[in-house]
This record gives structure tokens, sequence and C-alpha cells, in this order.
């Protein structure tokens, strides 16, 4: 594997060919185009915590295996052909063990069809031992985070599978151990790209935040076309520089593009929370360094009083459905709110002992008015001539869900209210069945910080030879 820079050039070009790998395929022009450029590193990362908890719980692939593979075989023969470093974080979306395994076992088909001989893999797991977290938890040492208060053995009980945010400690131990590629677990999105850099001694916070500029790939660019390569540069030339760089032809990273997505999905544009510390971004300078491109300077890496790592977790819920039905009556829609109570009480009467909230969950969304923003859009008056319900329904069994789902439609054509003027009601239905969730609902446990007193601690690593 050739080393990423050389004490003349003392320059790391990391490639960034796609956002989210395997959600759709990357356009393969730009990416072959920054190949010869000769990247140092190449890296992608594939999770997200806004996919929600669903697949996390469920230890499902957010992506299609097809374009997971298709999308990975590029890469590894990218990074076999220039000898450089491939890593890949979030494993399947929600960065499970069987998510790594998979994207390991697509590696090694892609290895193998190559003719390359003698790869060394690394397989980093992130999911947390329940038993272990209960423990923590037990103990009051596991601190809130996007939760308030810390972590309850009930919320780990009630988890179906916890996964740790593993920062760049556990893929500079895999590099140093040899590893060529290295397929992650739930990871931090900065530090896939920031590990090769680092490794070769170049600034952390240099490092880590060009990481965080090249994570969603061409999303830093304008116009922000999906799926488009670009390349994070960092680099020694008198002060710690990083230059992010649009690869395809139509788009440029300018100063405006690269300090938006630098403020991309935080509250606090000044600073980047990260395990072990945080970067200050307070004195960032963003200024254009030729058509494509934007030099970035000005990030310190603040160290922390302790290494500490967020924990995502997810539970199971119940059955999940929806069915959806729609009012053009204008009648119907000033009445909308009354025909909802009576589905609602509807539910109550036929369901004795039954309590909603506690048993089961009946949620109506109604697009046209507020279905999107819910209690929170300031326009309250229906200007739409026609309005959309979707109700949402989670019960402890398919059929009790099933049988909720019939009631709810009935019910929609049955209720009365003032002005009615036919028995069959206003309702109209895009179809008969109601629609169910395959994996049922599920909904987030675990939002919280763990201490750990070694970075490696959670992130078991296993090499093979391909």
């Amino acid at each position: 594997m050739k080393n990423t820079s050389t004490a003349a050039s003392r320059e790391c070009r990391v490639v960034s060919a796609t956002g989210s790998l395997g959600v759709t395929p990357f356009h393969e022009g730009s990416f072959q185009a920054a190949l010869q450029r000769n990247p140092h590193a190449i890296g992608a990362d594939a999770g997200s915590g806004d996919i929600g908890p669903s697949f996390l719980g469920g230890d499902i692939s957010y992506p299609p295996a097809e374009w997971e593979k298709r999308d990975l075989e590029l890469l590894v023969q990218a990074a076999l052909d220039l000898d450089v470093p491939l890593i890949v974080g979030s494993a399947g979306g929600a960065g499970t063990n069987s998510a790594v395994d998979r994207y390991a076992a697509f590696v090694r088909e892609a290895v193998q069809r190559s003719g390359h001989r003698g790869i060394a893999v690394a397989r980093i797991y992130a999911e947390v031992p329940l038993a272990y977290l209960e423990q923590r938890a037990r103990a009051g040492e596991v601190m809130p985070l996007g939760f308030p208060g810390p972590l309850s053995q009930e919320a780990v009980r009630a988890s179906s599978r916890v996964v740790a945010m593993m920062g760049v400690e556990p893929l500079l131990e895999a590099m140093r151990r040899g590893a060529q590629i290295i397929v992650a677990g739930r990871a931090t999105d900065d530090a896939v790209f920031a590990a090769v850099p680092m490794l070769q001694g170049f600034d952390k916070a240099t490092a880590l935040h060009m990481g965080k500029l090249i994570e969603c790939a061409s999303i830093v660019a304008t116009p922000p076309l999906m799926r488009e390569t670009v390349m994070g540069t960092v680099r020694e030339n008198g002060q710690n520089e990083i230059i992010i760089s649009a690869i395809h032809p139509d788009q440029r990273c300018t100063p405006a593009s690269v300090a938006g997505h630098s403020m991309y999905e935080r509250p606090d544009p000044t600073e980047l929370l990260l395990p072990g510390g945080r970067l200050d971004l307070s004195h960032v300078t963003f200024e254009t360094h030729d058509r494509q491109s934007t030099k970035v300077t000005g990030a310190t890496f603040v160290p922390a009083d302790f290494y500490a790592v967020k924990l995502e977790g997810a539970g199971w819920v119940g059955e999940r459905a929806f069915t959806l039905f729609a009012f053009r009556d204008p009648i119907s829609i000033a009445h909308i709110d009354e025909i909802l109570t009576f589905i609602t009480d509807e539910a109550a009467r036929v369901l004795p002992g039954v309590e909603r909230d506690r048993d089961y969950r009946l949620v109506f969304h109604i697009y046209g008015r507020d279905g999107v923003m819910g209690a929170l859009e300031p326009v309250k008056h229906i200007a739409s001539h026609e309005v959309a319900v979707v109700a949402e329904i989670v019960g402890p069994t398919r059929e009790f869900v099933e049988r909720l789902g019939a009631l709810v439609k009935y019910a929609s054509l049955r209720a009365y209210y003032k002005g009615k003027l036919g028995t069959a009601g206003g309702a109209a239905f895009l179809q008969d069945e109601i629609w169910f969730s395959p994996r049922g609902a599920f909904h987030w446990t675990v939002d919280h910080l763990l201490p750990l007193s070694d970075p490696l601690e959670l992130f078991p690593i296993s090499l093979e030879e391909v």
C-alpha cells in the first residue's frame, strides 16, 4: 500500500464518491475523473440516524443490496488499482454487525474478481452488548445526550439493538494492523475520511474538518447534484489547509457552499462535537482556491475531559399499518376534526379494556392542513380544495391492527357532522386494503453518551486476508 504523502509534498488527497453508499448508484464519470488525480485514499459513508429507528431495531439494510454491492465493487476496484486504502463507515445504514459482515462478503467477492491477492480486509463492529450496557446504566454511567436524564435499565431492556458511534481511533488501529480495506459499523462521518491523513501525521483538526466537509460528497458543491464525486485535500503549506474540490464539470465548491455544509446538521456552527473532544470552528475562513475549489483554514481541536461515544438504540413497539382516505367535499373538510374524533371514539367503544396510547396508537396525519408540521403549523385555515388523511396504526398483533384499520375506514364514512347531506359520507379511498410495514414499528430508545477508558473498547477488529 503506497504512502499517502512525501516529505516534499505533505499533501493527502481523499475521494468521496457518494454521500450515502448504495442508496442510489453514484455516477462513474466524476468518480473516474477523480481517480485520474491520484488520490491517496477513498472513503464512503453508508449510514445515518436520519433513516429512523426501524433499520437499526430490525437489523435491516437501508439501501438495496444490489446497489450496495455495485458501489462497493467500483470502490474496491479503484482502491486496489491505485494501491490506496478504502474505508467504509456505518455499513448498511445503521452500522449493525450483520451489515458489516454482509459488506465484507461483498468486498471479498470484489477482491476475488479483481485478480488481486493478499488484500487485508478489516471488519470493525459497533454493536454494544445489552448486558454490558445495562450494567453501565445500573451504575449511572451513561450520560444524557439527545434524551434527557441518564440511561435507565428499562430503556436498555426495551432496546432490540444498540450501536456506538466509533471515532477515528479504531480505523487507525485497523490500518496499523495492516488493513487496506476497512468495513466499519456505526461511525462518525468525518472519521471515515480523516483516518488516512491522520495516520500520516497531518493535523488532527484539519483532517477531521476535511472529513466533515466531504462526508456527503457533492452536496458540498453548487449546484448540489446528487451522487457526484468530490475530493478533499489536506496539506501543510506554511499553515494547515483544506482544499475542497468539485469534480463534475458543472459543479463548483464555493466558499458559500462549503461554509454552508460546514454548518450542516449542527445547532452551533462554531463547533463540532466528536469522540474525545470538539472542533472549534469559530475562526475558520473559506476562500476561493480555483474555479472548482475552496480553501479552508482555521479549525482547532479542543480535547474533552474524558473520551465518550454516542449511543443509538432502537426497540420494537408493535405491528404497524397505514390507511389513507381523502375528502374533496367542502362540508366534510370543514368538519374534519369531528370526523376524526368520531373515529377515535368508535375505536374506544368497540375495543373495551384497550386504551389508546397505552395499548395501541392511532395517529392521523392531515395533508393539506398540517400533515408536515403538525401543531407547529402557523397556517390554521384550510385553503386547499382537497385534504388527505393518513391514519397510522400501531398495535400488539397484526390481527389487532388489521381490525382497527377496518374500523377506521368504516368510521370515516359513517361519521355524522352538521350539514352532512349523504349517508355514505364524503371520504374517498385509494384502495380497500391497509398497508402493513414489513418490520413493524420501532422507536428510538437510546440517545446517550457513554464514557470509555479506551477508544477501542467497544469496537472489536477482525482482520482477514483475501
